[in-house]
């Protein structure tokens, strides 16, 4: 089957308005992304000489989980292929190359906590270089930097945290890092969180007609998801770690197109809405057909569900449910 461009594909979907089109014509040429990555994850299992209940257990999933990938099952967030990577023995360069190459996601992000956990871990003489490793150790952090809390800190440049990184050797070094640099972790992620509270603040007014509704009333009436309710309070609170299901998650329920859920992707440090995924590609085809249809003007920052409801039954459509179960359980 030939590898199509994302030019082309991104064309194919911009000039197609009829779902049928959609399933019959375009999904299909995606499936090369699907063989690729059974390829891949085939090679690590071979090189590593692991089984199917090995790569299980190092990557904290189950057995039917591994078996989904080894038939060409894409994983589903950035921390599934961190725990592959890590299964794979990657060190940091690798790492790196992973992540950007296989899961369309950002690099290790030195400004990021747990980013800088990984970091850490990856590139540490003596620490064992597993994911189980890396998360002991980010629950530490975590708690030092809670204990920094209102604690004013330089803000520096990640160029110079990452080079700073690189020089630490142990935990206890690293815990000093997280309380001598604590602002600079807590603003890293300020223009993204500004932009979807601006957006939330938008349809919060729409809703109550310029008067007072919470977050939490609008959510109850919208059956959001408690995860993802805990997102944007987090984010209120200057302190979550953007996940790339849950931003196109909460751009759909705050009645974003397709353009405002780039912007976010931007300000998060990773790609735009990937057309050669199946799924990203129904997310931003459906966001397109909304904005140019008259479907109860579907895309307006007016609080409703009824663009969670449009994207979920494009999703069911297409048949996608199995590959976008988190996205849709978020809808």
């Amino acid at each position: 089957m030939p590898v199509y461009s994302t030019g082309v594909l991104d064309s194919s979907l911009n000039s197609c308005d009829d779902i049928s089109v959609l399933k019959r014509e375009i999904l299909p040429l995606l499936q090369t992304q699907r063989s690729m990555w059974q390829e891949k994850l085939g090679l690590i299992m071979t090189q590593k000489g692991y089984d199917t209940a090995r790569m299980a257990a190092l990557c904290g999933v189950s057995e039917p989980t591994v078996r989904k990938w080894k038939k060409g099952a894409l994983p589903h967030n950035r921390d599934m292929y961190l725990r592959i990577g890590f299964a794979a023995g990657y060190g940091l360069e690798e790492m790196n190359g992973f992540l950007t190459r296989w899961g369309k996601c950002p690099q290790l992000y030195a400004k990021s906590l747990e980013d800088s956990a990984c970091i850490f871990i990856l590139q540490s003489p003596s620490a064992a270089h597993t994911y189980e490793n890396y998360t002991r150790l980010l629950e530490m952090l975590k708690a030092e930097f809670d204990s920094c809390r209102g604690r004013v800190t330089p803000v520096y440049e990640t160029g110079y945290l990452a080079d700073s990184l690189s020089a630490i050797k142990s935990r206890e070094e690293m815990r000093e890092f997280v309380r001598a640099n604590s602002s600079s972790y807590r603003h890293a992620y300020e223009r993204l969180y500004s932009f979807i509270l601006a957006f939330l603040r938008e349809n919060l007014r729409s809703i109550g007609d310029g008067g007072s509704v919470s977050f939490h009333e609008m959510a109850e009436e919208g059956r959001w998801t408690s995860s993802l309710q805990h997102c944007v309070y987090d984010i209120q609170k200057g302190k979550w770690f953007p996940q790339r299901g849950k931003i196109i998650s909460l751009g759909i329920h705050l009645n974003m197109d397709d353009i405002a859920i780039d912007q976010m992707l931007h300000l998060a440090h990773m790609e735009p809405l990937y057309v050669k995924s199946p799924v990203e590609a129904a997310v931003k085809w459906a966001l397109m057909e909304a904005k140019v249809s008259s479907i109860d003007d579907t895309i307006y920052p007016d609080g409703s569900s009824d663009l969670c409801r449009f994207v979920k039954s494009v999703l069911d459509q297409l048949e996608l449910s199995e590959e976008a179960n988190d996205l849709i359980n978020d809808l």
